[in-house]
């Protein structure tokens, strides 16, 4: 049977190589995507010739999505695999209101909707250190996601925390970019031995993504912290 992915946050860092990773795949599949704007075009070009399914659906106003992405689960067969990379900079957003509004929001909407669509497998692109009862605005958002995705009931829920995020993004984050360099040069010096500690790539986390969402002998909630992410994630497999 054909294995069926739904996925949000496909134009991001972690998104984008989850769906380069699906797609270059030598088993076919059916991926759903939910994004603003278009995807590229190699990445529709390239699942054409790994004769992968990719319905990509666009819709600028993130009000719908719920609607969109629960009507598109509920239509797949057998019930996809969800992961969601939704997430945006405060910047980016126009203040930390609105950043919430996307980031926590928007994602629990979705999650609620592809729970009543049948997906019994969600996967979470969180953030290291994600703490609902922190004093620090970010971390303590990005634990209220996990926190109420969790109560939703998902069967099998995957929460991924990676640290620093290393490649190239759509957008400039210059504090980001500062501690990017740091990184590459630890892992430049010492092989990655001290850069994994806290820094990992996008397409390392991708992949421990969906190797973790694959493994049916995870079950319930679990959570894959950087060592996690970087013993499933560091071997290319295709």
């Amino acid at each position: 049977m054909t294995s069926t992915f739904a996925l949000l946050g496909a134009t991001g860092l972690v998104g984008s190589n989850i769906l380069k990773y699906l797609i270059h795949s030598p088993t076919p599949s059916t991926v759903i995507t939910l994004t603003r704007r278009e995807l590229d075009e190699s990445i529709t070009s390239a699942a054409v010739a790994g004769k992968h399914t990719l319905n990509s659906k666009i819709e600028k106003d993130t009000a719908q999505w719920a609607t969109i992405f629960g009507d598109a689960c509920k239509a797949t067969t057998p019930s996809p695999i969800a992961f969601t990379a939704l997430a945006t900079t405060r910047g980016a957003a126009g203040g930390f209101e609105k950043q919430y509004a996307l980031e926590h929001d928007v994602n629990v909407a979705l999650a609620k909707a592809a729970k009543e669509a049948g997906v019994k497998t969600f996967v979470l692109i969180s953030g290291g250190g994600a703490d609902a009862k922190s004093s620090f605005a970010y971390v303590r958002m990005k634990g209220e996601i996990e926190d109420h995705i969790e109560e939703v009931g998902f069967e099998r829920y995957i929460v991924v925390r990676p640290g620093l995020l290393l490649g190239d993004r759509n957008e400039t984050r210059l504090g980001e970019s500062i501690f990017q360099g740091i990184a590459k040069g630890l892992r430049f010096v010492t092989g990655g031995m001290l850069s994994d500690q806290w820094a990992q790539a996008g397409d390392v986390v991708a992949r421990a993504a969906v190797r973790a969402a694959l493994d049916e002998e995870i079950t319930g909630k679990k959570i894959l912290y950087q060592k996690d992410i970087v013993h499933l994630g560091k071997k290319e497999d295709w």
